[in-house]
């Protein structure tokens, strides 16, 4: 997510049960990022990562470094990184929801409910 850094940002304020908070900061803990940008990827669809450990970043440039060194065939090397390029994508990569998907998630009723407190269309 590209941010300008001249743009000017809006406040939103959210209350939220203690556990609930403790959840949602540890949770953007593991994926490195401050609550705020947490919650505003989530809320624009996007699945945040949670960090990969030193290993898999190891493991992942001498992929690389196998790809650029080693004589493959050219349709060899263009699985390789085409292969590079998935586990980047899949591992990586903030995954965003389709709207559908979203939709999916979330239950919508057919019927109309009153509001809990205020007029009713009855009252």
């Amino acid at each position: 997510m590209n941010r300008n850094p001249k743009e000017k940002f809006a406040r939103i304020d959210i209350r939220v049960k203690p556990k609930d908070k403790e959840k949602i900061k540890r949770i953007a803990e593991k994926c490195n990022l401050p609550v705020s940008e947490y919650i505003v990827q989530r809320a624009l669809g996007y699945e945040p990562r949670t960090v990969l450990p030193d290993a898999f970043f190891d493991f992942y440039n001498k992929l690389c470094e196998l790809c650029n060194t080693a004589g493959f065939t050219p349709e060899t090397e263009s699985k390789l990184l085409s292969f590079i390029d998935e586990i980047h994508s899949e591992l990586l990569l903030p995954k965003k929801e389709t709207m559908k998907q979203i939709k999916s998630r979330i239950e919508v009723s057919d019927k109309w409910l009153p509001p809990d407190s205020g007029l009713s269309k009855t009252g």
